[in-house]
């Protein structure tokens, strides 16, 4: 009987711990489950021209060097149920980009493309990678685009999935990625996909909870973004290395045409187009999005 009573005091235990703290939860199962697949997490020191910081990774995986960069709102675990693919022919490294996961969150940046840009390629140094395929998604592929533009030697291949990076018409603004209630929340879920059940309530408030913790970053990398000074409209005339362009048809926030562009612009581009994806055209479209990228890394 005494055991009955610990496993029902462990398992009330949990169930209000995910109740009340559910990504909490979402996020040591996902780390365990990174663990069980050969993946451990790192610290390396980054300098840049703002400073010396802290940046957090998940590395796993022999051969070639892959370096993975996470979009807005976003951290290197979230590429967790994608990373096993490249292992068996990859040394894979996924960061957390400054301010984000478990990287230094300095007060004073302005969280700029161009600064991410520059942890990025310190990030490189720090580990002595010379030369790395480098793929990036949303913001991180604009991150990936400055780099190879102004570090084309340092990346071998590039793959942009969903990018910005090219100046298009926008109704977003700061707040966008800020939401202050449940609807809000929906509502930026569904202009990423509309293939998500809608979350539960106790998980939506949590996601406002964490939210409220990382808004004054969010705000200040998108109130950077639309200041237009680090785009790239012209200045990629140095990514000659092949690239391969991942996007979704029904894009609601890097909308397709603008992979189009990119395809034109860019000397050595390919372009997947992934029919009726939107944002999240990585994972509405794994199946068709994750065996391009590794033909083309391969």
């Amino acid at each position: 009987m005494r055991r009955i009573g610990i496993a029902a005091v462990i398992l009330i235990t949990f169930g209000l711990m995910f109740y009340l703290r559910p990504l909490l939860v979402f996020g040591a199962a996902r780390r365990v489950w990174l663990f069980a697949h050969g993946f451990r997490g790192r610290e390396t020191r980054v300098g840049s021209y703002s400073g010396h910081w802290r940046i957090h990774y998940y590395t796993g995986g022999d051969g070639p060097p892959v370096v993975l960069i996470h979009g807005l709102a976003s951290r290197g675990e979230d590429w967790a149920s994608f990373l096993p693919t490249l292992t068996p022919r990859h040394r894979v490294y996924a960061l957390d980009l400054l301010g984000y996961g478990g990287s230094d969150k300095p007060k004073n940046v302005d969280y700029s493309i161009a600064l991410e840009t520059d942890v990025v390629r310190g990030f490189l140094d720090s580990l002595h990678i010379t030369r790395a395929d480098v793929v990036g998604v949303s913001m991180g592929g604009w991150i990936a685009l400055k780099l190879a533009a102004e570090h084309p030697e340092r990346v071998r291949k590039l793959v942009l999935i969903d990018s910005a990076g090219f100046s298009f018409p926008t109704t977003l603004t700061a707040d966008s990625f800020t939401p202050h209630n449940i609807e809000e929340i929906q509502k930026l879920i569904d202009l990423q996909t509309d293939r998500a059940p809608h979350l539960p309530a106790f998980v939506a408030r949590d996601f406002l909870r964490v939210n409220r913790e990382h808004a004054w970053i969010l705000k200040s990398q998108f109130t950077s973004m639309l200041s237009r000074r680090d785009l790239m409209d012209g200045g990629v005339s140095r990514v000659t290395m092949p690239t391969l362009l991942l996007w979704g048809t029904r894009d609601q926030l890097t909308p397709y045409s603008l992979g189009l562009r990119m395809q034109r612009e860019l000397p050595n581009a390919t372009l997947v187009t992934l029919n009726g994806c939107g944002h999240l055209a990585i994972v509405d479209c794994k199946a068709a999005a994750w065996p391009a990228i590794e033909r083309f890394l391969n």
